[in-house]
């Protein structure tokens, strides 16, 4: 089984997705115009440009890049697509669509059947005919004369033999006096024939010189118009090479443009990996710094920790030392001062108690201290990470969005690159079909010169005839006006004297009519 597939134009890649490939002749004509390819015109998802180690925040910018891209290169191709349809709408009304039935079913070139079809052939035709005319108008004349001068002597002739039956006295007298009619009717016929023929002469001279004279004109606008062609082809030949000398110009700035382009680029990613290294060492020595920061506040935290408690040490020395001396005292002034060293060891014990309160504060208020410099240290270090990464987000963003700059550049470059492509082959194809129609005209104007040399000789050549035929009945005294009167009428119905004569010539193939309406007539392709 043999699967038809459905043709898809712009219109219907949106209705579809934009998943299918565009495969109208039309919109396949459009893209080609804008320099678009219809790979280009296809929707890709967000997955086609996720890659391994690119963020979201980068796939998500490539797809809405691209995407914008898809979307103008597809409004583009509808607006090229809409001017086809405008332009095959306008050429509909000139018969364009029948010339391309008509030349796909007779095998020639559209150029030609315009060609043939031109105002220019049609004037040569009709001058064509008109010296057809001229022709037949003059072969008619004189083979009516010739036709009248043997239905004279036809009329004398039967006339003589009806006379015979009378007497032969006056036969004799009607025979010399009929001889003597017709030696003068033979000597004015004579006389008449010569002038016929001096006069046919004449005219045939003057026929010969008018011909040869518009020869002359032919020949003299066919070598004007073959300069004038000559002189077009030598500055179409100029143009060109100036536009191709401008092409390769422009393809060379466009060279070195890109390799100036290439070279900043390698230049920007030197400075770049530049730049990274110097950040990298100067995140590492802030790193040292803090390192060594933490260090010494660690350092002066365990020394005033330390202090501190030597001072307690030292103040449990002295306490104690107070206590020795007051244990002495008091074992001296133990019956004298009962009450007051009772109340002096309640005081010393509170004031040890409040003492002991005193440094568990200090301590919990050393840790506390601790505890927030950790706290700060851990943040500002959170901070700084997240400045970095925050950097190094922003340096591949400007790197991604610096790629598909370059990236909408390139697609720009080779797109006008395909249009330019594009319109210089539909250049050569105007040339091309212009070298045809005039290549077809000149053709036909050959032909139609040789045909009317071909009419003329046929006219020189009938005339001829007739004469010898009549010659050959005078010479036999029997006349048959009728016979030649046939003769000259089938002579005139020969085609080279005749409208037939263009439409039944063997240098050229009819091309069938076309069954539309305003379809362009018959015409004779070369």
């Amino acid at each position: 089984d043999i699967t038809v597939k459905a043709s898809v134009s712009l219109d219907d890649l949106e209705e579809r997705g934009g998943t299918v490939l565009v495969n109208s002749p039309r919109s396949l004509q459009a893209c080609k115009l804008e320099g678009v390819l219809p790979q280009e015109l296809m929707h890709k998802p967000p997955e086609c440009f996720a890659e391994k180690n690119l963020s979201p925040r980068l796939v998500k910018l490539r797809y809405d890049f691209f995407e914008a891209k898809r979307r103008d290169l597809l409004a583009a191709s509808k607006r090229a697509r809409d001017a086809l349809i405008a332009d095959e709408k306008r050429t509909s009304e000139n018969s364009s669509q029948q010339l391309e039935v008509m030349a796909r079913e007779s095998g020639v070139s559209k150029g030609t059947i315009l060609a043939l079809n031109s105002d220019g052939l049609r004037l040569e035709r009709s001058k064509l005919l008109k010296a057809q005319q001229t022709e037949r108008k003059w072969l008619q004349g004189a083979l009516n004369a010739e036709l009248k001068q043997l239905q004279d002597l036809e009329n004398g002739f039967i006339f003589h033999e009806e006379s015979n039956n009378d007497e032969a006295e006056r036969l004799r007298e009607q025979s010399r006096r009929i001889k003597e009619l017709n030696d003068k009717r033979a000597a004015e016929a004579e006389r008449k024939q010569m002038e016929a023929e001096a006069r046919q002469k004449l005219e045939k001279q003057v026929a010969k010189e008018e011909f040869h004279k518009q020869l002359m004109d032919m020949k003299r606008k066919g070598e004007l118009e073959a300069q004038k062609q000559k002189e077009a082809y030598m500055r179409q030949v100029a143009e060109a090479d100036r536009k191709r000398q401008a092409e390769i110009d422009k393809e060379r700035k466009r060279e070195e443009e890109y390799q100036r382009m290439e070279a900043r680029k390698s230049e920007m990613r030197a400075l770049d990996l530049r730049r990274m290294d110097i950040l990298e060492q100067q995140r590492l020595a802030k790193q040292q710094q803090f390192a060594g920061l933490q260090a010494k506040r660690d350092d002066r935290i365990m020394s005033s920790i330390q202090a501190n408690m030597e001072m307690e040490q030292r103040r449990r020395e002295d306490f104690e030392e107070k206590q020795a001396m007051e244990a002495i005292r008091e074992e001296r002034l133990m019956q004298a001062k009962a009450l007051q060293q009772e109340e002096g060891a309640k005081k010393s014990y509170q004031l040890m108690l409040r003492r002991k309160n005193i440094q568990d504060e200090a301590t919990k208020r050393m840790e506390d201290r601790r505890n927030a410099i950790l706290e700060q240290q851990e943040e500002t270090e959170y901070r700084l990470l997240e400045h970095e990464q925050k950097k190094e987000r922003y340096l591949d963003f400007k790197r991604e969005l610096d790629g598909l700059r370059s990236r909408n550049k390139e697609i720009n470059v080779e797109r006008q690159r395909r249009r330019e492509e594009t319109t210089r082959e539909m250049i050569a194809e105007q040339v091309r079909k212009k070298d045809d129609k005039i290549d077809t005209l000149n053709a036909e104007r050959r032909r139609m010169m040789e045909l009317r040399r071909y009419a003329q000789t046929e006219a020189y050549r009938a005339r001829e005839q007739v004469k010898t035929e009549i010659m050959r009945q005078r010479i036999r005294s029997k006349f048959n006006s009728k016979a030649v009167e046939k003769q000259l009428q089938s002579i005139l119905q020969r085609d080279c004297f005749t409208e037939k004569l263009l439409t039944k010539s063997v240098s050229t193939p009819n091309i069938r009519t076309v069954g539309h309406q305003g379809a362009a007539p018959p015409v004779e392709a070369q």
